[in-house]
Protein backbone atom coordinates (compact mmCIF):
# COMPACT_ATOMS: atom_id res chain seq x y z
CA UNK A 1 0.00 0.00 0.00
CA UNK A 2 1.26 3.47 -0.94
CA UNK A 3 1.48 6.04 1.41
CA UNK A 4 -0.25 9.64 0.71
CA UNK A 5 2.69 10.62 -1.16
CA UNK A 6 5.22 8.26 -2.66
CA UNK A 7 8.95 8.45 -3.59
CA UNK A 8 10.14 7.38 -6.71
CA UNK A 9 13.65 7.35 -8.82
CA UNK A 10 13.12 7.08 -12.90
CA UNK A 11 16.16 7.42 -15.28
CA UNK A 12 15.32 9.76 -17.78
CA UNK A 13 16.67 10.57 -21.34
CA UNK A 14 17.93 14.08 -21.90
CA UNK A 15 14.94 14.81 -24.50
CA UNK A 16 12.38 13.10 -21.71
CA UNK A 17 13.99 15.34 -19.08
CA UNK A 18 14.23 18.63 -21.40
CA UNK A 19 9.93 17.50 -22.50
CA UNK A 20 9.35 16.82 -18.82
CA UNK A 21 11.17 20.07 -17.43
CA UNK A 22 9.19 21.91 -20.52
CA UNK A 23 5.91 21.13 -19.12
CA UNK A 24 4.56 24.36 -17.96
CA UNK A 25 0.73 23.83 -16.57
CA UNK A 26 -0.72 24.64 -13.33
CA UNK A 27 2.42 26.62 -12.36
CA UNK A 28 4.34 23.42 -12.15
CA UNK A 29 7.79 24.10 -11.44
CA UNK A 30 9.78 21.30 -9.80
CA UNK A 31 10.36 18.01 -10.92
CA UNK A 32 7.69 16.48 -8.62
CA UNK A 33 4.97 18.91 -10.03
CA UNK A 34 5.72 18.35 -13.57
CA UNK A 35 5.56 14.71 -12.89
CA UNK A 36 2.32 15.17 -11.40
CA UNK A 37 1.24 17.47 -14.19
CA UNK A 38 2.47 14.44 -16.58
CA UNK A 39 0.25 12.38 -14.70
CA UNK A 40 -2.81 14.52 -14.93
CA UNK A 41 -2.01 14.98 -18.81
CA UNK A 42 -2.10 11.42 -19.02
CA UNK A 43 -5.57 10.53 -17.41
CA UNK A 44 -7.04 13.90 -19.03
CA UNK A 45 -6.24 12.14 -22.49
CA UNK A 46 -6.81 8.57 -21.50
CA UNK A 47 -10.82 9.97 -20.75
CA UNK A 48 -10.69 11.91 -23.67
CA UNK A 49 -10.24 8.72 -25.82
CA UNK A 50 -12.16 6.49 -24.49
CA UNK A 51 -14.88 8.42 -24.56
CA UNK A 52 -14.01 8.42 -28.42
CA UNK A 53 -13.50 4.58 -28.75
CA UNK A 54 -16.90 4.13 -26.97
CA UNK A 55 -18.33 6.06 -29.50
CA UNK A 56 -16.69 4.79 -32.48
CA UNK A 57 -17.67 1.32 -31.10
CA UNK A 58 -21.64 2.88 -30.22
CA UNK A 59 -21.51 4.34 -34.21
CA UNK A 60 -20.61 0.96 -35.47
CA UNK A 61 -23.53 -0.67 -33.84
CA UNK A 62 -25.46 1.84 -35.17
CA UNK A 63 -23.76 1.58 -38.88
CA UNK A 64 -26.47 -1.12 -40.11
CA UNK A 65 -29.81 0.94 -39.31
CA UNK A 66 -28.06 4.13 -40.40
CA UNK A 67 -27.42 2.36 -43.60
CA UNK A 68 -31.05 1.42 -44.03
CA UNK A 69 -31.94 5.16 -43.12
CA UNK A 70 -29.86 6.42 -45.47
CA UNK A 71 -31.18 4.41 -48.40
CA UNK A 72 -34.59 5.87 -48.22
CA UNK A 73 -35.56 8.69 -50.26
CA UNK A 74 -37.67 10.57 -47.37
CA UNK A 75 -35.15 12.36 -44.28
CA UNK A 76 -36.33 12.81 -40.85
CA UNK A 77 -34.75 15.70 -38.41
CA UNK A 78 -36.82 13.68 -35.71
CA UNK A 79 -34.88 10.07 -36.70
CA UNK A 80 -31.92 11.58 -37.03
CA UNK A 81 -31.70 13.27 -34.07
CA UNK A 82 -33.07 9.92 -32.23
CA UNK A 83 -30.19 8.37 -33.84
CA UNK A 84 -27.62 10.59 -32.80
CA UNK A 85 -28.83 10.47 -29.13
CA UNK A 86 -29.05 6.93 -29.24
CA UNK A 87 -25.14 6.81 -30.48
CA UNK A 88 -24.12 9.11 -27.47
CA UNK A 89 -25.73 7.95 -25.43
CA UNK A 90 -24.21 4.02 -25.39
CA UNK A 91 -20.90 5.54 -25.52
CA UNK A 92 -21.64 7.73 -22.44
CA UNK A 93 -22.55 4.57 -20.75
CA UNK A 94 -19.95 2.84 -22.09
CA UNK A 95 -17.04 5.14 -20.57
CA UNK A 96 -19.01 5.59 -17.14
CA UNK A 97 -19.49 1.91 -16.72
CA UNK A 98 -16.84 1.33 -14.54
CA UNK A 99 -17.15 4.92 -12.63
CA UNK A 100 -17.58 4.23 -8.37
CA UNK A 101 -20.17 6.88 -8.71
CA UNK A 102 -21.63 6.27 -11.92
CA UNK A 103 -24.62 8.92 -11.68
CA UNK A 104 -22.90 11.70 -11.54
CA UNK A 105 -20.38 10.42 -14.31
CA UNK A 106 -23.10 9.81 -16.58
CA UNK A 107 -24.92 12.84 -16.53
CA UNK A 108 -21.86 14.84 -17.23
CA UNK A 109 -21.60 12.82 -20.30
CA UNK A 110 -24.94 12.58 -21.42
CA UNK A 111 -25.82 15.88 -21.04
CA UNK A 112 -24.42 17.39 -24.14
CA UNK A 113 -26.53 14.55 -25.94
CA UNK A 114 -29.31 14.90 -24.35
CA UNK A 115 -29.17 19.21 -24.81
CA UNK A 116 -28.42 18.32 -28.94
CA UNK A 117 -31.65 16.41 -29.39
CA UNK A 118 -33.86 18.46 -26.99
CA UNK A 119 -32.47 21.52 -29.70
CA UNK A 120 -33.62 19.47 -32.57
CA UNK A 121 -36.96 18.84 -30.78
CA UNK A 122 -37.73 22.54 -30.27
CA UNK A 123 -36.70 23.25 -33.76
CA UNK A 124 -39.18 20.92 -35.50
CA UNK A 125 -42.08 22.32 -32.93
CA UNK A 126 -40.37 25.74 -33.83
CA UNK A 127 -40.30 25.45 -37.97
CA UNK A 128 -43.49 26.09 -39.73
CA UNK A 129 -42.52 23.08 -42.42
CA UNK A 130 -39.92 20.78 -40.49
CA UNK A 131 -38.34 18.07 -42.14
CA UNK A 132 -40.15 15.41 -41.14
CA UNK A 133 -41.67 12.16 -43.09
CA UNK A 134 -45.03 12.56 -41.53
CA UNK A 135 -46.11 15.88 -41.05
CA UNK A 136 -48.72 14.98 -37.76
CA UNK A 137 -45.42 14.64 -35.96
CA UNK A 138 -44.55 18.36 -35.66
CA UNK A 139 -48.03 19.04 -34.32
CA UNK A 140 -47.63 15.79 -31.62
CA UNK A 141 -44.17 17.64 -30.97
CA UNK A 142 -45.43 21.13 -30.74
CA UNK A 143 -48.70 19.97 -28.24
CA UNK A 144 -46.70 18.32 -26.14
CA UNK A 145 -44.08 20.87 -25.76
CA UNK A 146 -47.23 23.74 -24.69
CA UNK A 147 -48.71 21.34 -22.53
CA UNK A 148 -45.28 20.36 -20.46
CA UNK A 149 -44.53 24.30 -20.09
CA UNK A 150 -47.62 24.82 -19.09
CA UNK A 151 -47.58 23.13 -16.12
Amino acid sequence: MLNKTQSISARLSADDYAYLMSIDRNGAVTQSEKVRELIAMARESVGVEGFARAYLAAGETMLPVKARYSDENQRSLLVEALLDFVTEGAAAIQVCADEELIGPALERKALPAAEAFMEKIVLIALQSEPRLIEAQAAEKIRQRLTDMLQR
